[in-house]
């Protein structure tokens, strides 16, 4: 058995570690804001397809309103990314669990828009916190962030030695240069639901969105006068917040629900477009290969476009890579 990848010392006996505390994620992918674990009805949205993924909590008549008919591919390829075996030993996996309860605390707190808090009196608590989502995020290797080898390592080297002994020693070059800022939107109630996003371009600083919180991680306090960052229309947002290290409690930014549904519908049409890109370049190649020259006509792409949207496909198969190949594919041939 392998080590555990944050002490390197045990063997990684610890099954079902959430890459992401569970009480984060149960808004984004629980079954109708369900509490309890192994409830997860959610999906990833990537760049050509939507895949769906399930707890093994659901019940086959609720997995049938969404992926139509239940088999035994569907139960096969069921992935569940966030949950992941022989990654940690128990010991890690325990103290990790500690902090994890410390902070959720905070989540009762809450204050008036366009202020800030403090989250959690005890100094240091919300910089571990956010520090092990970071890391864990960045060595699944599966949410498009991957931190520089040396901010990994530096991460990992902070949350093995003050997991179990939060006193924090100002002399420790690893605490130095480095913190975040944190926005919120307390208990956000709008439609569309939350999501987990992180951004595969913003390195100065690291930033991601989990639930109601927008996360900035910076490896250097320079970052702060850098460039100005851009994560969805957050920017002046992020100029308003407090920037946070391990020596003091944490300050968050409370902003208002409808900034926040701002910045989502920013993502999702972001997402939408870089999803229509792909499929305009597929289309683009396929064309070429049935001896057309240049690009498709923009009439057709539109008419694929629109049966994609129209298909009648249980939403858990319909934008599936092989139900648009499909649609693709008749309706090139019923064009012809």
């Amino acid at each position: 058995m392998k080590k555990c990848l944050l002490c390197q010392e045990k063997e990684a006996d610890k099954t079902g570690s959430h890459i992401v505390p569970h009480f984060l994620m149960k808004r984004i992918d629980n079954q109708n804001g369900a509490k309890g674990r192994d409830k997860e009805l959610g999906f990833v949205i990537g760049k050509l397809e939507t895949k769906g993924y399930f707890g093994r909590n659901i019940l086959p008549e609720d997995l049938e309103k969404i992926y139509g008919e239940v088999d035994e591919q569907l139960i096969e390829n069921n992935d569940i990314s966030l949950v992941v075996d022989h990654f940690f030993c128990s010991d890690c996996e325990k103290n990790l669990g500690n902090l994890e309860s410390l902070y959720a605390v905070s989540l009762n707190k809450t204050a008036d828009h366009d202020t800030t808090y403090n989250s959690i009196e005890k100094e240091g608590i919300g910089f571990l916190f956010w520090i092990s989502i970071l890391w864990r995020l960045s060595i699944l290797e599966k949410c498009g962030i991957k931190l520089k080898e040396k901010e990994e390592r530096k991460l990992r080297r902070i949350l093995k030695k003050y997991l179990t002994d939060d006193n924090f020693v100002t002399s420790d070059e690893d605490l130095k240069n480095i913190g975040y800022k944190l926005i919120r939107a307390a208990n956000y109630k709008q439609v569309p639901h939350t999501y987990l996003h992180c951004s595969g371009f913003n390195i100065r600083p690291y930033s991601i969105m989990v639930d109601e919180f927008i996360l900035f991680f910076y490896f250097k306090t320079t970052y702060l006068k850098a460039m100005e960052c851009t994560f969805y229309g957050s920017e002046i947002l992020i100029k308003k917040a407090e920037y946070n290290t391990a020596f003091a409690p944490e300050r968050i930014l409370s902003i208002k629900e409808s900034e926040l549904q701002e910045i989502i519908q920013n993502l999702v049409n972001h997402i939408a477009s870089l999803r229509m890109n792909e499929y305009a370049q597929i289309l683009d190649q396929l064309h070429q290969k049935l001896g057309g020259k240049g690009k498709m006509d923009v009439r057709l792409k539109q008419k694929i476009f629109d049966n994609i949207a129209a298909s009648e496909e249980p939403i858990g198969k319909k934008y599936s890579f092989e139900n648009i190949r499909k649609i693709m594919v008749a309706t090139i041939m019923e064009d012809n």
